[in-house]
C-alpha cells in the first residue's frame, strides 16, 4: 500500500528510494579560498547514514551535513564539529541533492572543498560516472504545510508549500545597488521545477539547467579579496569575475547564469535540513545567511517523515 502525507496526501514512494554511490568517485583540485590542493572522495554508505564529511585518515567522528553543524563564515557554507571544520561545501551538497543522493561519506585531505570552476558539475560529473546505487529504504522527507518568510533590507526569502508535491527554486537576482556594477548583472531570475511528474529525470535536469552554473563576483569584490589575501590562487578563468563589460577572460554558460547559481547554493544549503524539503522556494537578493536563517524555521515547523 502507497505511503501517504495526510497534509497533502502526499505519495511518498513518487521520490523514490534512498540512493548511494555504487563506488568510490575522486575530484582533485584547489580550494579557492586557501589555494591549498586537496583531494576529496564520495563514498558509498549505508541507508539512512545522510550525509557526513571526514577528515582522510582521521579517527574523529564524521561531521553530519545537518544545520545544527554549521559555521558561520562570510559567503560561504562551512560545517563544524569542535576542532573539525569543513569550508565551501554548498557546491558539493549541491552535487548531493541534485544527484539524489541519500547517503554519502565525503572524505577530504584537506579543509576547504575544491572550486574547480566555481560549479557543481565537477562533483555531479564525478558521482554520475562512479555510478549510483538504489537502497530498499524510502527516502526521508521534510513536507512544508505553512508558509514562512524572513525579509529585510538585503531583500526576501520565503518557503511555500507545495500543492503537487513538486520542488522548485526561484532567484531573483538584482545588482542594481550595487556601485558600477556591470548591466549584465542588473536584474535576472531563474526559475526551477523538480519532481513534478516523479523522481523520473530529476537529476538529469539538475546537470543540464544548474550544476554548470558558477561561483561569481564583481572585479571590485575580486580585488578586495586579494588585498586580504585570499583567493590568490583563483582566476578570472576558475570563476566569472565581472568587469564593466561582463565576465573578464571568460564566457557565459547561460544568460542567467548568476541567478542560477543562487539556485545551485539553495539547493546545496536546504539539503542541510537532512531530508528532501519538499517547498517552494522564492528568493530575492538573499545569500547562504538568509538561505540557513529559513531553514531554521522550517525546521521549526517540520518533522522528518
Amino acid at each position: 500500500m502507497e505511503e501517504k502525507h495526510q497534509a497533502l496526501n502526499l505519495d511518498k514512494t513518487k521520490y523514490g528510494p534512498q540512493r548511494t554511490l555504487a563506488r568510490r568517485a575522486d575530484v582533485a583540485g584547489f580550494g579557492f579560498w586557501t589555494g591549498k590542493d586537496v583531494l576529496l572522495e564520495f563514498l558509498p554508505a549505508p541507508e539512512n547514514y545522510g550525509i557526513r564529511f571526514s577528515r582522510t585518515g582521521s579517527d574523529e567522528e564524521p561531521v553530519p551535513a545537518l544545520l545544527a553543524y554549521r559555521a558561520e563564515k562570510p559567503h560561504q557554507s562551512s560545517l563544524m564539529n569542535g576542532a573539525v571544520r569543513f569550508d565551501m561545501v554548498e557546491h558539493v551538497l549541491a552535487a548531493l541533492a541534485g544527484e539524489q543522493i541519500d547517503n554519502c561519506l565525503v572524505q577530504i585531505n584537506g579543509q576547504e572543498m575544491p572550486g574547480i570552476d566555481g560549479s557543481a558539475r565537477p562533483f555531479s560529473d564525478a558521482i554520475r560516472a562512479a555510478g549510483i546505487r538504489t537502497q530498499n529504504a524510502p527516502r526521508r522527507l521534510r513536507v512544508l504545510t505553512a508558509p514562512v518568510c524572513i525579509e529585510g533590507d538585503w531583500g526576501r526569502i520565503e518557503a511555500l508549500p507545495s500543492e503537487r508535491g513538486e520542488i522548485a527554486y526561484r532567484y531573483e537576482l538584482d545588482y542594481s545597488r550595487h556601485e558600477n556594477a556591470p548591466s549584465s548583472l542588473q536584474k535576472q531570475s531563474f526559475e526551477i521545477t523538480f519532481y513534478a511528474d516523479g523522481a523520473q529525470n530529476a537529476d538529469r535536469l539538475f546537470e543540464a539547467e544548474v550544476a554548470p552554473s558558477r561561483t561569481f563576483l564583481t572585479s571590485a569584490e575580486a580585488y578586495a579579496l586579494l588585498d586580504l589575501g585570499l583567493c590568490r590562487r583563483v582566476t578570472p578563468r576558475d570563476a566569472l569575475v565581472f568587469g564593466p563589460e561582463g565576465p573578464i577572460d571568460n564566457s557565459l554558460r547561460y544568460n542567467d547564469e548568476c541567478a542560477r547559481h543562487k539556485v545551485l547554493d539553495m539547493m546545496g544549503d536546504f539539503s542541510l535540513g537532512g531530508a528532501l524539503l519538499v517547498a517552494k522556494i522564492r528568493a530575492c537578493c538573499s545569500g547562504h545567511v538568509q538561505n540557513a536563517a529559513l531553514l531554521k524555521k522550517i525546521l521549526e515547523q517540520t518533522s522528518v517523515i
